[in-house]
């Protein structure tokens, strides 16, 4: 049995951190096989427990389909079984979302990752549905997206249902809103069977954390960050991971959470990781200004965050 296999052996909760990847490419706009290699490098060297693709953070929904594949096939290759893999499959619709959930098992995902299809938002009776069919489409782990648009519609009480009605869902990723109470809802009502991993950047982290969630989808641009905090609560040494996460992550994350597409790329390229800082076309906002580059910079400084990251493959 492979460590990812051993991994999705029960129906538990991931411990540590889970990083989405960013889509690196070149300055023409193509992808970058080295530094897409080189950022599950990065990922495996700062502990990653699973390493994922097509999320918000990998600007999905800007990747074409002819990329797609492409992008799976690198991943998977380069992780070769050291950790899980899960593959976001959320789409405009439900049939693409099905399509990518059948390719991705194809291709050696070991979980997929599935928000809401976001033109025509379903209702609760449609998004139950959406998920049962993705359970019929594919027999990899369901990780259920709740992002800001779905809150209303995801509540605890349906998320619940899912886990116990629908074969294969077994996570949810909690970053809708109000999402430290649902989450505690959903921890109660499922006794802790279904896993939450936290997301939103790194938002409210260490107060997850404290609520009993032991895995994260955030922080890959300071991902050795993110995983000293986690990776100190978990071993019960939580004045450490408060101290991390107040002194270090939170200084530098008010500025991240207003420019997450921009700088999740510039501070890997700055340390090494990525060759070009690029988004892909279309942006999302407009440029952070140089006043607030320059303040962020003074932060980064402070709080000791390694510019260069070291033993770059």
């Amino acid at each position: 049995m492979t460590s990812a296999e051993n991994s999705l052996a029960s129906h538990t909760a991931f411990r540590g951190m889970m990083p989405i990847l960013p889509t690196a490419i070149t300055s023409a706009g193509d992808v970058d096989e080295t530094s897409q290699r080189r950022l599950v490098q990065y990922c495996l060297k700062c502990g990653a427990v699973a390493i994922g693709h097509f999320g918000i953070a990998s600007e999905f929904h800007k990747v074409p389909d002819h990329a797609r594949q492409y992008l799976t096939e690198i991943i998977v290759d380069e992780v070769a079984g050291r950790v899980p893999v899960f593959i976001g499959v959320t789409a405009p619709g439900v049939g693409t979302s099905l399509n990518y959930a059948r390719q991705a098992e194809q291709l050696g995902a070991d979980l997929i990752m599935a928000a809401l299809p976001y033109v025509d938002l379903p209702d609760r009776d449609g998004a139950f549905d959406y998920y049962a069919a993705l359970a019929e489409a594919t027999t990899l782990p369901i990780i259920i997206q709740d992002t800001p648009a779905s809150s209303a519609i995801l509540t605890a009480e349906l998320l619940h249902r899912m886990e116990r009605e629908i074969p294969g869902v077994q996570h949810v990723k909690a970053e809708g809103k109000n999402f430290l109470t649902k989450t505690a809802r959903l921890l109660e009502l499922s006794g802790g069977r279904m896993s939450v991993i936290g997301g939103a950047g790194g938002k409210h982290l260490l107060h997850l954390l404290r609520m009993g969630v032991t895995s994260f989808m955030t922080g890959t641009e300071a991902l050795d960050l993110h995983a000293g905090a986690v990776t100190a609560y978990l071993a019960g040494e939580t004045e450490q991971a408060a101290k991390i996460y107040i002194e270090q992550i939170l200084p530098y994350l008010q500025f991240y959470l207003d420019y997450p597409e921009e700088l999740l790329k510039t501070m890997l390229h700055q340390r090494g990781i990525i060759d070009c800082p690029d988004v892909l076309a279309p942006p999302a906002a407009a440029p952070m200004s140089g006043v607030e580059r320059a303040e962020l910079d003074w932060v980064l400084e402070r709080i000791g965050w390694q510019k260069r990251w070291p033993d770059i493959p």
